[in-house]
């Protein structure tokens, strides 16, 4: 099974609680269901985003952002060193690289996304990443990482200055490289969102989502 068989298993689950939390909405009185709503457009329908990962991705990290952000209408290009297959390093998961990066250019996305695992610490080693994610970042469009992920931002030179948070284990490099490091769930510094670990992704994507629809709010 590929990112898209995944993405449907994980949004299956989104969907399922929005459902049910439509549901509850929509009780009379009396207990008994209500007239539905008309379902509203996506929100973030034609918004494209760049998920840059590699070997050894975090597997909620990655799935979970691709299905969410899918969910609500958005178009999420899997990109690494190479398309191919990567595996998590986390499970049996694999994800289908879809595009190289020298095939891509940062101005074709409207938010970049980096998941975490040791996928960051393999891709910040290549140049054309760590390119694409500085020159994506300077645009000042949404950029999301979590865990590991903020690595690829160190390396491309562009955290000074700016308040973040990490995996613990990232923290000093985060620091060394000029970042204040707090230690919360989620923390947003203007057009960056970072989380620290899986635990956080509820509280992530949430950010994510306000991020990018204020994005798509901008003239």
């Amino acid at each position: 099974m590929h990112n898209r068989t995944y993405m449907m298993m994980a949004g299956a689950v989104l969907v399922i609680a929005t459902m049910l939390g439509s549901a509850a909405e929509h009780k009379g009185e009396d207990g008994k269901a209500g007239p539905l709503r008309k379902a509203a457009a996506p929100p973030l329908k034609g918004m494209t985003v760049a998920m840059l990962t590699g070997e050894g991705f975090q597997s909620q990290e990655a799935l979970m952002p691709l299905a969410y952000l899918t969910n609500r209408g958005a178009e999420v290009t899997v990109i690494g060193i190479e398309p191919g297959e990567v595996k998590a390093y986390n499970s049996d998961i694999t994800l289908l690289i879809e595009k190289a990066v020298t095939d891509v250019k940062p101005g074709e996305f409207d938010a970049m996304v980096l998941p975490g695992g040791y996928a960051p610490s393999v891709i910040r080693k290549n140049e054309d990443i760590v390119a694409f994610a500085r020159k994506f970042y300077t645009s000042g469009k949404p950029v999301a990482a979590i865990c590991h992920g903020p690595q690829v931002l160190i390396t491309a030179d562009v955290v000074e200055g700016k308040t973040m948070t990490c995996y613990q284990d990232v923290t000093d490099e985060l620091k060394a490289a000029g970042a204040t490091f707090e230690d919360k769930p989620v923390v947003r510094d203007e057009n960056l969102v970072t989380s620290r670990n899986p635990d956080d992704i509820p509280a992530w994507l949430g950010a994510i989502g306000q991020m990018v629809m204020q994005a798509c709010d901008k003239p």
